[in-house]
């Protein structure tokens, strides 16, 4: 027999999904039906997992990945809002447990409810105002990345807390870290690039101020934090600019592994890779064109990238369905205008998880798949993957011309009219406002 708590989110789950259905009548009938059931609730914690769930349940048929990612601008569905209100007007500031207060106020924030949120974290800080400042630099932390990640993000408010945040000064200074890097990858997928840049550096100056052991602990975050740093000077000033940062970052951050030792390789490896794709902006003339064993409506001639086009180049297995949703808004915006966009595919000797009788055969599949099934904008390099069988006659598969090529670096490429790498990427919807820029930029 399930618990209580089960059956009451079954309930809100299914009153959710008649109010995302339903006229404003049934809307209101739900909400009451809804309110009979919190008395179960005990918690506001329980009340904002219900939420959580809801806001699921809501979006389980809506297509997510269809939707342009806009942090500012985003909401809570109604239907969750008045299906959670009731819950949310249980609970007081003044009387809930300490324990349950930032459950209180991502609650409110979550309804909206700004003010009572605010004060559910006053009396939080209040109360933990004894605590070890590190201690209180995580609830700060925690809040910080709440109010991010809301829908709509409250970022001016968020920034007062990280304010707050700072001021603990040294003890704090790992949740600073953390708060500083995440605020400056949120303000890059706003295209807010001098934003981020500050507060990736604020995010490096921070790293400094942490213990050895913390530093020890923590080093790929430190890493992250002058990547992070590095993305934003290369849009504005080009890859070269950012490099002399990522050389500090070696020389700043190699000590924290034992010389000689694998760990330390493994870290000098890191760094070598996260610097290959600032080296590639801005060079010209090193790539030479996609191969492919066949391809799937290449308009005209086959050679990719084309000389006077701006190309987008990247490899997909089929299964990235957010970067579809961009593919198809970049397209439609740019495609006129001399965008072309390339995925780079190989066989694998299968197709949706069955094996396939022929190279041939998975080829046509896959490339039927993004030009037919989806409808996608792009042009279909696909590569016949030369394989071996090993003793027990597992297929090993070698490695293609196109990863050999283009492989040195994650994400997409942008070739620009002349040859010119752009840009080097992560295609997804948090990333969708600087690709936007970086090809209207290139164009």
């Amino acid at each position: 027999m399930p618990f209580k708590y089960e059956i009451v989110v079954a309930s809100m789950l299914a009153a959710a999904n008649l109010a995302a259905q339903a006229p404003t009548s049934a809307v209101t009938l739900a909400a009451g039906v809804d309110a009979a059931t919190f008395v179960r609730y005990r918690t506001p914690g329980e009340c904002w997992q219900a939420a959580r769930r809801l806001q699921q349940h809501y979006w389980r048929d809506k297509r997510p990945d269809t939707v342009r990612y806009a942090p500012l601008t985003d909401s809570v569905p109604t239907p969750v809002i008045q299906a959670v209100g009731p819950c949310a007007a249980r609970f007081h500031v003044a009387t809930v447990p300490v324990a349950e207060l930032r459950n209180l106020a991502q609650l409110n924030l979550a309804l909206g409810r700004d003010s009572l949120a605010r004060q559910a974290m006053s009396r939080l800080m209040q109360e933990e105002r004894v605590q070890p400042a590190r201690d209180r630099g995580w609830t700060l932390l925690l809040w910080i990345r709440a109010l991010i990640t809301v829908k709509p993000a409250r970022f001016a408010l968020a920034r007062e807390y990280l304010d707050q945040l700072d001021a603990l000064g040294a003890p704090a200074a790992t949740w600073r870290l953390f708060a500083h890097q995440e605020v400056s990858r949120f303000a890059l997928t706003m295209n807010d690039r001098a934003t981020a840049e500050a507060e990736a550096r604020a995010a490096i100056l921070a790293g400094r101020q942490m213990s050895g052991e913390d530093r020890m602990d923590w080093v790929d975050q430190l890493r992250d934090a002058y990547l992070a740093a590095a993305t934003p000077i290369a849009l504005v000033r080009g890859g070269a600019s950012a490099l002399p940062l990522l050389d500090t970052m070696r020389t700043d951050l190699a000590s924290l592994r034992p010389s000689g030792t694998r760990d330390h390789e493994s870290l000098l490896t890191s760094f070598r890779d996260v610097r290959k794709p600032f080296q590639l902006l801005g060079t010209t003339g090193e790539l030479p064109s996609v191969y492919a064993s066949a391809w799937y409506s290449a308009p005209g001639d086959t050679i990719h990238p084309k000389p006077g086009h701006l190309t987008l180049i990247t490899f997909c297995d089929g299964s990235d369905y957010p970067m579809f949703a961009v593919i198809r808004r970049l397209s439609a915006t740019y495609g006129a205008r001399g965008l072309d966009v390339v995925f780079l595919a190989s066989t694998r000797g299968y197709f949706r998880s069955q094996p396939m009788p022929s190279p041939s055969v998975e080829s046509d599949s896959l490339g039927h798949y993004f030009r037919t099934f989806l409808s996608l904008p792009v042009s279909v390099a696909m590569e016949t993957t030369k394989f071996y069988h090993i003793a027990d006659g597992r297929r090993r598969n070698e490695e293609t011309t196109n990863l050999r090529t283009y492989g040195r670096v994650p994400g997409a490429m942008l070739i620009d009219r002349h040859g010119m790498i752009r840009w080097i990427s992560d295609v997804r919807p948090r990333d969708e406002a600087v690709w936007d820029a970086v090809i209207r930029d290139a164009l």
